[in-house]
């Protein structure tokens, strides 16, 4: 990993590249993935695994500490960016050569950045071409800088950072997919995977202005904030022509969320309830533009539970039912040194356990009266008082009773 002062250096990627692969081994890589995802499709179809990891990749798992540095978190997006590429090879199996898997990442990752033509010149499908690598990693490293950093979004800007990294890292999914089928980069199928991405993005931009606008007015200096930022997407011409008047003047949400294709659904109803919580929105009318968005896009109750509990994994949202425990500061150092490794199974857990007794959920919350008010403040910043903790602690072990699975909620310091 290179140093957080040389990030504005050339070579950033070969050195992060390179200190990934000194320490890769493949058997090891294997051994560690979790079973759902060994699991799932096979080595000639990778795409339910690649669903999984994305996924997981885009989950917040740092609960104390020190909050990273922009270099840090930039970093670690496209430290996910190579681990996502090694992952997926692994699991296709056959002979691991440092050099062959160093050219495919810089192909792959040249190619999700947007030069296409390099990338195939440079994917090992026959010999290797040192110079045509070398000139991909170099492009790769600046599409990566233009696209992710600075992460985060501006103040009054829209929450548009998070679904941005996870239109990005499905976008390099889609190329690794393309290459493990074909064994070569198709430059036909490398386009269409641009514009679907691009199609996504300007999609999520328009969601998430849509959202924003109903919450309170947008005054001319918010609105060229948020116009500033869709040039970061990386859109071509044309769309971002049409995202800026978008943005400007968003669709009816009914509108918006039918125009979305059935696949791009669930991400953009996952990144509505996180721009919530994000932005902190609340109010009858943000309310009513949310029901209204998500009765347009025609999603199930299991679908939207699911795109709930995603949306609160990358957000961080679980803290406010920890804190609302008043977990000691000895549990909580004993607590996240087993967080890293637990929070996939905990959210798969959770999502599960959400989906399949919804009714009860909704319920009990119902006849409790108070937590769910409990826990909005506590996800707004305020601070419980003790009789409030007590409240939420007995609450939550009424509603583990009605749904069983949840009552690792409700266990001091057993989380």
């Amino acid at each position: 990993m290179p140093k957080t002062k040389d990030l504005l250096s050339r070579g950033w990627l070969e050195a992060l590249v390179t200190a990934e692969l000194d320490r890769h081994d493949p058997a090891a890589a294997l051994a560690s993935l979790p079973a759902d995802v060994r699991d799932a499709g096979s080595p000639d179809d990778l795409a339910p695994a690649a669903k999984l990891l994305v996924a997981r990749s885009l989950r917040r798992r740092r609960l104390d500490g020190a909050a990273p540095t922009e270099e840090e978190t930039f970093l670690e997006d496209v430290r996910l960016h190579v681990g996502l590429i090694l992952d997926l090879a692994v699991l296709r199996g056959g002979d691991f050569d440092p050099w062959r898997r160093r050219a495919e990442i810089a192909a792959m990752l040249a190619a999700a950045s947007g030069d296409r033509e390099l990338a195939v010149d440079a994917h090992p499908g026959g010999a290797l071409d040192g110079r045509a690598v070398s000139r991909a990693m170099r492009v790769a490293e600046e599409g990566l800088r233009e696209r992710l950093y600075p992460p985060g979004d501006p103040v009054r800007g829209l929450p548009l950072y998070p679904g941005h990294v996870a239109v990005q890292r499905r976008l390099l999914s889609r190329v690794v997919l393309g290459h493990h089928r074909a064994g070569r980069l198709d430059p036909a199928a490398l386009e269409r995977h641009a514009a679907y991405a691009a199609a996504e993005s300007a999609l999520l931009a328009e969601t998430l202005a849509g959202l924003l606008a109903a919450a309170e007015p947008v005054d001319e200096k918010a609105l060229a904030i948020r116009q500033d930022q869709l040039a970061w997407l990386g859109l071509p011409r044309a769309t971002l022509k049409a995202a800026r008047r978008a943005v400007a003047t968003p669709r009816a949400p009914e509108g918006i969320a039918r125009a979305a294709p059935e696949r791009v659904r669930p991400f953009l109803a996952e990144q509505v309830f996180l721009g919530v919580m994000a932005a902190r929105l609340g109010g009858e009318a943000a309310n009513q533009w949310v029901e209204r968005f998500v009765a347009g896009t025609g999603l199930d109750t299991p679908a939207l539970a699911a795109a709930k509990v995603e949306a609160a994994a990358q957000h961080g949202v679980h803290r406010v039912w920890f804190d609302a425990l008043g977990g000691k500061p000895s549990t909580w150092k004993a607590f996240t040194r087993e967080w890293e490794s637990a929070t996939d199974q905990l959210v798969e857990r959770v999502g599960a356990a959400v989906t399949d007794n919804l009714d009860a959920i909704v319920t009990e919350v119902r006849e409790t009266g108070e937590l769910g008010a409990l826990l909005a403040k506590a996800a707004a910043g305020g601070t419980l008082t003790g009789d409030e903790r007590r409240k939420v602690r007995a609450q939550l072990i009424d509603l583990a009773k009605a749904v069983p699975a949840l009552a690792i909620f409700a266990a001091p310091g057993g989380l």
